[in-house]
């Protein structure tokens, strides 16, 4: 683009500097989808399976529904929205999260959008009082881990969860590490009663929290991350 000035009485047309344009870089090549790993095609097919079997047993479960007329055909649905668990329920009764106050006591607004369980859980779950966590927490840590390792046993062999056997690994590789350093006589200790009656009672969620909450350093964390990746494998097979 040209301008002008005034000089000596004279219009003298100047042109503009030539402004350099630089292009710009073409876009880079998208990357190629990633194959999907063996274990999330597990998942994945055991995840198809399972609504099929699920939406099978809905059907029937409706068209016995309709066919005794215990209900509509438009209450149906009704019924089966009410049936989804909430976000907490997935893995019930082993994983799943605490359960919901508010559900227990009426409603829970939020739905299944809830962190918290909405399945059927004890009145009283099993707990331990102060005198019992103090005593659990005064015994050296390969002791603790020993008496605790035969209930969490038990409730990894009764899930059909794949991944749930990777609890039970971890709780043993740590006591074996740990049992180096633990001088021999600390490690006999014989669990109180009451103490395995709670036990008895507790899921494997239940078990791991004790853990969690009894054992210090870094191995607590890494119990609570294997039982975060066991909900999430219930949350993909049962959503």
């Amino acid at each position: 683009m040209a301008c002008f000035r005034y000089h000596m009485t004279f219009i003298d047309e100047v042109a503009e500097p030539a402004v350099q344009v630089i292009r710009a870089k073409s876009c880079p090549p998208m990357p190629k989808t990633l194959p999907m790993p063996k274990d999330a095609t597990k998942l994945h097919a055991m995840r198809e399976q399972k609504q099929r079997a699920l939406q099978v047993s809905k059907l029937q479960e409706r068209s016995q529904l309709v066919s005794t007329g215990q209900a509509a055909p438009h209450e149906i649905g009704g019924l089966v929205r009410q049936a989804i668990p909430s976000l907490g329920s997935y893995g019930h009764p082993n994983i799943c999260r605490r359960p919901c106050i508010l559900m227990v006591k009426g409603t829970c607004q939020k739905g299944s959008d809830c962190g918290f369980c909405h399945q059927d859980h004890e009145l009283r779950p099993p707990s331990f009082d102060k005198q019992q966590r103090e005593f659990l927490k005064r015994l050296p840590a390969v002791t603790f881990m020993e008496l605790i390792l035969p209930y969490v046993r038990e409730k990894v062999e009764a899930s059909e969860l794949p991944g749930a056997h990777q609890v039970l690994q971890l709780l043993k590789s740590e006591i074996i590490v740990r049992a180096v350093q633990a001088p021999v006589g600390n490690r006999v200790q014989r669990t109180p009663r009451r103490i395995r009656f709670v036990l008895e009672r507790m899921s494997l969620s239940n078990l791991v929290s004790v853990i969690c909450l009894t054992l210090p350093g870094v191995f607590p964390k890494l119990m609570a991350n294997e039982l975060k990746d066991l909900r999430e494998t219930a949350r993909i097979l049962e959503a």
